[in-house]
């Protein structure tokens, strides 16, 4: 009879929030593309630019969290790339600093917290 194989699971928390920052990034991204005039914590970057990386910064978080939900094994990696996706978006974006809390929270979460492990039998 063949061992035990084990495969890792994303945790729940760091996913929910990482979903929650992905959708504020979103929600900033679509605020800064339909109004003109916000004005940025950071002058080198105008409204459209900073509305679509915002929008780009939110789907990236997204799918760096539905990524790890599957493959909990690569967590640093998921959880690094997520920390500097929101850090990027604090600099890049508009400067939500929700948004970028809730992405770096989330991130140091799955660097953290370990994997669920999801075991079966083999056939």
């Amino acid at each position: 009879m063949a061992g035990l194989v084990t495969e890792w699971k994303g945790r729940g928390e760091p996913i929910v929030l990482a979903w929650i920052a992905g959708g504020l990034f979103l929600v900033e991204g679509f605020y800064l593309l339909l109004t003109s005039g916000v004005a940025l914590p950071f002058g080198s970057v105008s409204d459209l630019t900073a509305g679509a990386l915002s929008t780009m910064a939110g789907l990236g978080v997204a799918f760096l969290a539905a990524f790890y939900r599957s493959y909990g094994g690569a967590r640093a990696y998921f959880g690094v790339g997520i920390v500097l996706v929101a850090a990027g978006d604090l600099w890049f974006g508009g400067g939500f600093w929700v948004g970028s809390l809730v992405g770096t929270i989330a991130g140091v979460l799955v660097i953290v917290l370990p994997p669920y492990s999801r075991v079966r039998l083999p056939e």
